[in-house]
């Protein structure tokens, strides 16, 4: 009997697992590499860049009301017309009047549609409004408050 050969009889007694481990592994990167490349749903925006922000960060609580630079409208990422967007804003009040509601408005898109858009959140019921924004590059471009300047004296000199 030869131990070390393997005989046609003899069982196979040690499986190399090696392999089948490197495959594995090899596997996950791809799948963790690739995963990191797809892109969440959700509502393409350039929001206006401000010095200041207000409000906390965004949370899986809040309402997001979107519109883009067409005037579309999107509550969290979903597209609405301003009678469903009505309807959506009544049912978030009546299951809880402090929801906090995030109005994130293009900074291509008119003025008028934002205020639209507040409009009916008020006309709802809701109170807690954030209007996000992007941080304002600092530098040299930085907005700096300028003294007021004296103001000149009433009457005039005549």
């Amino acid at each position: 009997m030869h131990h070390g050969d393997g005989g046609e009889d003899e069982p196979l007694s040690n499986l190399n697992f090696i392999p089948l481990i490197d495959i594995a592994l090899t596997l996950v990167i791809i799948l963790m590499v690739t995963t990191a490349f797809i892109r969440q749903p959700g509502v393409s925006l350039k929001l206006p860049e401000t010095v200041t922000r207000e409000g906390s960060p965004e949370t899986n609580k809040d309402t997001v009301i979107a519109v883009t630079a067409d005037g579309t409208l999107y509550l969290n990422a979903e597209k609405q017309t301003p009678d469903q967007l009505q309807a959506r804003l009544i049912g978030v009040a009546k299951k809880d009047k402090q929801a906090r509601i995030l109005i994130k408005g293009d900074r291509a898109v008119a003025h008028g549609k934002v205020m639209d858009v507040l409009d009916r959140v008020r006309v709802a019921g809701l109170t807690r409004v954030v209007f996000p924004t992007d941080p304002k590059k600092t530098g040299a471009s930085a907005v700096t408050p300028e003294p007021n300047p004296t103001p000149a004296p009433a009457g005039g000199g005549g």
